[in-house]
């Protein structure tokens, strides 16, 4: 009995290009159809219609497998959902990273065989931390932007106060001179009166004019003051306070591992460490993202801010953490948020996600990085090895 040696895979990106390299290598022929979308035919089908249509020319029964690797979740549900219809008989195999969706669909076709490439890749990068690697040790440049989130002290706050309190001596002491009030006398007339309280038992009934217009400027230049100052200190706990929900603080933790970025892969790189017991501080640059709370609720720090600034490494402990993993959806930032961590500690272990392979090379050359790993490369390993 002769084996199938063609499969059919449907996407263009990462994942479908090298899961189509890695069959060829097995010695399987591929049809690559990239297209994501089907335009509508004048007699205006329906999706399944269009699906039909499309693989008209295709003998869909004579491929051992078929991929349906596009980048989008949603592209992925709705081949499937068609092909599985349409092609009841055929294997399919898909990437999905809804993990509420998959065992449904997999009930509802045992022909179906779904991958998470976040989920699967995430212990490869945790691996990483353990892995032995030879570095060559290089003199770190110096970063010369390098700010604290430590807000100085507020200037103007402190000036506003300092004049409020000169008014009020002031004042005290023209009462008690002019009006021969004791020094207490005088102090408590000054504070019932910018307080607006006026108990009456001291009064300017009898002063004279001048102290009159002195009391009637206390009462004004003490308002606007009382009122600027409350202000200034209502905005400085808000800040406070925010700041603290969005993480912002300076973390003193030692040998913890640092995550940058909490999209699909990190979220699955932090859960699986909280697994394994280790120590953790979340950078994300989205304070919407969708794990944030979850993490938050089981006692995990979230930092709120840019990864690929150096005062915000600082802030989560890079002097002194075990090693930093940035997973965040672009290359050239992860690479720039290794290289800024490595200021603060020169041996630091960089685990960084890179998607081109010939630029992880260069990396490792030029950067001293060798601890690279590609999602979509890992993925496409899994989906190659099924038609082992």
């Amino acid at each position: 009995m002769s084996i199938n040696k063609s499969v059919l895979i449907l996407g263009l990106g990462h994942l479908a290009t090298r899961t189509k390299y890695l069959v060829l290598a097995k010695g399987y022929s591929a049809k690559h159809l990239p297209f994501t979308h089907f335009n509508k035919s004048e007699n205006d089908l329906t999706t399944i219609g269009e699906i039909e249509l499309a693989f008209t020319d295709l003998a869909m029964n004579s491929f051992a497998l078929a991929y349906v690797l596009y980048e989008n979740d949603e592209d992925n549900l709705e081949m499937v959902i068609a092909m599985t219809t349409l092609y009841p008989n055929l294997k399919i195999a898909t990437s999905l990273f809804n993990e509420n969706i998959r065992p449904h669909l997999e009930r509802a076709n045992s022909l179906l065989t779904i991958i998470n490439p976040a989920k699967i890749a995430a212990p490869v990068f945790v691996e990483s931390l353990n892995q032995p690697i030879n570095r060559t040790q290089r003199t770190p440049l110096r970063i010369n932007n390098i700010r604290s989130n430590k807000k100085p002290a507020d200037s103007l706050l402190k000036m506003l106060v300092t004049f409020f309190i000169i008014i009020v001596l002031g004042a005290s002491a023209y009462f008690h001179f002019f009006e021969q009030l004791t020094l207490l006398d005088s102090f408590y007339f000054v504070i019932v009166t910018i307080s607006s309280v006026g108990y009456g038992d001291i009064n300017m009934q009898h002063a004279s004019s001048f102290s009159k217009i002195v009391d009637i400027l206390l009462i004004l230049f003490a308002s606007a003051f009382i009122g600027i100052i409350f202000s200034l200190i209502v905005d400085r706990i808000i800040k406070k306070r925010t700041q603290r929900l969005l993480g912002r603080k300076k973390y003193n933790y030692s040998n913890h591992v640092i995550v940058c970025g909490l999209g699909r892969l990190g979220h699955f790189i932090a859960d699986e460490l909280c697994k394994k017991g280790e120590k953790i501080v979340i950078i994300e640059a989205k304070e919407d993202a969708a794990s944030i709370e979850y993490f938050r609720s089981i006692n995990v720090d979230v930092y709120i801010g840019n990864a690929r600034q150096p005062n915000v490494l600082q802030d989560a402990g890079a002097e002194r953490c075990r090693a930093l993993i940035s997973v965040i959806n672009n290359d050239a930032a992860n690479l720039e948020i290794g290289l800024n961590a490595r200021y603060f500690q020169p041996d630091l272990r960089l685990i960084l996600r890179i998607f081109d392979e010939s630029m992880a090379a260069v990396f490792k050359e030029k950067f001293d990085i060798h601890l690279t790993q590609s999602m979509s490369f890992i993925a496409a390993e899994n989906f190659a090895a099924m038609i082992s």
